[in-house]
């Protein structure tokens, strides 16, 4: 059980909100999140847009951010989010394999500099965001511009915070019982896989 009670969609009294949870189970079989934030329509009602702008509509490759939020979930030790693979991340060449080699992605040949760049300022950033230097925004830039390095910044912030944000509600527990091993940030839920 949730720390947080999970609504129900009797108790969802804005018809807008209920629509996009709705959906949103159609999309991905699970609304455990959307269930949690239901609490506060107010303030989901302005996340969401935001959310999906920076998860649909950004200047990084799905792959790319895929491989961030994986990397992310291994040291949130989040069994649904390892569990989870988008197809927009598969179609863009993600495999199996790279996700097992994630937790090493300086010692691995199957992820270009700008992936293991990217892969290892999540991570740094999620196991200790003090030890953050200039010398690894030195490597930001070599890799990507201004504008890539705030959405990269934006995208690990959002996977650190929500994760454990789940962690701490345990809400988890909900999502893990759902079988829905991947996901798709744009249709269907796809074959099962384990992360």
């Amino acid at each position: 059980m949730t720390r947080v009670r999970l609504l129900e969609d009797h108790e969802i009294e804005d018809k807008e909100l209920l629509a996009t949870i709705q959906q949103m189970q159609e999309l991905t079989g699970d609304t455990t999140a959307m269930r949690v934030y239901a609490h506060r329509p107010d303030i989901m009602k302005s996340f969401m847009p935001f959310y999906v702008q920076l998860q649909t509509n950004g200047l990084l490759s799905r792959k790319l951010i895929e491989l961030v939020r994986l990397g992310i979930a291994q040291i949130n030790q989040c069994s649904a989010c390892l569990s989870a693979r988008y197809d927009d991340s598969i179609a863009e060449g993600l495999t199996e394999e790279m996700v097992d080699a994630v937790w090493d992605a300086d010692g691995s040949d199957l992820f270009t500099e700008r992936e293991k760049t990217a892969i290892v300022f999540g991570q740094k950033m999620a196991r200790d965001h003090y030890s953050v230097t200039d010398d690894d925004f030195e490597r930001l830039y070599r890799s990507f511009s201004e504008k890539e390095v705030v959405e990269l910044l934006m995208d690990v912030a959002m996977f650190i915070g929500i994760g454990r944000m789940f962690a701490v509600v345990d809400a988890m527990n909900v999502v893990c019982s759902v079988p829905v091993a991947t996901q798709s940030r744009t249709s269907e839920p796809v074959g099962a896989s384990s992360g």
